[in-house]
């Protein structure tokens, strides 16, 4: 079977690095700050977030930051703001969706 062409490949390469699910879960913290916020229940501070998460304060505060442009938190300004996620959001609904699926995946098999 022959290789794609070059310029084909890179189409392809550039389709992934524009794709928002690409973006939104760019690394594992990301995620693990968004199941985080979803098993919490109300809002935490980034030092919480990340103590519950396992992972370090400044990489948690780089994935808040990150999530911004995906509008699916709701933060409470302040001296010591706090993230939630926005339940309201059709797209937290989603994650929240794929992120049950993924989990009975893992440990049922498929349906």
């Amino acid at each position: 079977m022959s290789e794609p062409p070059e310029d084909r490949l890179e189409d392809v390469m550039a389709l992934v690095d524009r794709n928002g699910l690409v973006a939104l879960f760019a690394n594992r913290v990301r995620a693990r700050v968004l199941v985080t916020l979803f098993y919490a229940g109300e809002p935490l501070t980034a030092a919480a977030i990340a103590e519950h998460a396992g992972i370090n304060r400044s990489a948690t505060i780089e994935a808040l930051e990150a999530l911004e442009p995906f509008d699916v938190l709701e933060v409470d300004e302040g001296p010591d703001p706090t993230y939630a996620v926005d339940r309201s959001d059709e797209l937290v609904e989603d994650i929240r969706t794929l992120a049950e699926s993924a989990t009975n995946r893992l440990y049922d098999g498929p349906d």
